[in-house]
């Protein structure tokens, strides 16, 4: 059943989709004859390659040349690619604990052993990580991670965990792989870089993100940054399903310049709808509800007090109307029933503070 008040979905406000620049360049695509067949390069054309480089080089602030990029259908494309290539069947993939919940039964689609590493405000907890490195010696694969304004905790990861992962990856001889979608969504100070520029040799490192969050989810595009080495090992379990309207669509959006202005209204909304969240807590919540307050991304990570649960929390905010997200889901190995993830990036703003304002009375109910 729909609620009217979806503070659960990770979904963007439809209201920053820039339809009419959008619409012209879609008739600019069509009258130059592209993107209309079925399929292009496996790699993604140079012309799209070459205007996505451009944008993460300037977003990033980091040279991303065109060869080191392939044109993928989004950002969960990236994480099934990614774990198709390097590991088989009973091998292990390592996560942030908790960790994107999707990321969760998608890994384990693939019949790897999906193993969460605690986290904390600057990061993974590296002697974890290095632990479980060794403990699952010659059967770990991958390193799932989002070190920027974390889904779903909000946490961002500081430099030097950044740099203590990437030393990790490459001592332990494993591919990380930073799940980069909220990396340039932030509305305080930036993030320190992105974990790919950590990785000194180059080859432990893979990048992925895509434009849902900043343009339009529909477009279906996203980007792996990596080796060209690890470029062409992805492209041998790639299924070439990158829709070339969105690529084209995409790229000419991209070259106009016009993405980074977009980038800056999409950051100024996220941050209204953020302050007002936070306003509408400090204003409506009960006293013993713990929640992180983040510089960037979508979300909230909230914490109950022992004897309230989030099922019934989940419950109780149902009954006025209102959509939460129980932490427990998040998690490779689901541990207590206290945590909550709060989405603010969807709703309307007057939608956005009557939700919390009655997810506030629920809570005032136990």
């Amino acid at each position: 059943m729909s609620l009217k008040f979806d503070l659960n979905t990770g979904y963007p406000d439809l209201s920053l989709v820039p339809r009419g620049r959008l619409l012209e360049h879609l008739e600019g695509v069509f009258e130059s004859g592209r993107g209309m067949q079925y399929t292009g390069a496996l790699q993604g054309v140079a012309s799209v390659r070459e205007p996505v480089a451009d944008f993460l080089t300037r977003s990033l602030s980091a040279h991303v040349p065109p060869d080191e990029l392939m044109i993928i259908p989004g950002t969960l494309y990236g994480i099934d690619l990614a774990c198709r290539t390097v590991a088989q069947p009973g091998d292990v993939v390592l996560v942030e604990e908790p960790t994107f919940f999707f990321a969760v039964h998608l890994l384990k689609m693939s019949h790897v052993e999906v193993i969460g590493v605690p986290m904390g405000a600057d990061g993974i907890d590296l002697d974890a990580l290095e632990s479980a490195l060794k403990r699952y010696a010659g059967r770990v694969r991958l390193i799932y991670t989002i070190p920027s304004y974390h889904n779903p905790t909000g946490n961002c990861a500081t430099a030097a965990n950044r740099a203590g992962l990437a030393r990790l990856a490459a001592q332990y001889d494993v591919l990380a792989l930073e799940d980069a979608t909220y990396q340039v969504l932030y509305y305080g100070d930036p993030p320190p870089p992105a974990l790919k520029t950590f990785d000194l040799g180059g080859e432990h490192v893979a990048l992925t993100a895509s434009v849902s969050k900043i343009l339009m989810p529909s477009l279906r595009l996203g980007w792996i940054w990596a080796s060209t080495a690890w470029i062409k090992r992805f492209l041998g379990y790639h299924t070439n399903s990158t829709p070339v309207l969105s690529a084209d669509l995409v790229a000419d959006y991209m070259a106009s310049g016009e993405i980074d202005g977009q980038l800056e209204v999409v950051r100024a909304m996220l941050k209204r709808k953020h302050d007002t969240v936070m306003a509408a807590l400090r204003e409506h919540a009960p006293d013993w509800l713990m929640w992180s307050a983040p510089n960037g991304g979508y979300f909230l990570w909230l914490r109950l007090p022992e004897g309230i649960t989030a099922s019934e929390v989940e419950q109780a905010a149902a009954a006025r109307d209102v959509s939460v997200m129980r932490g427990s889901l998040s998690y490779a190995q689901p541990k207590d029933d206290q945590t909550l993830r709060l989405c603010f990036a969807m709703l309307p703003e007057p939608d956005l503070i009557e939700g919390i304002e009655r997810f506030c009375a629920a809570l005032k109910g136990f």
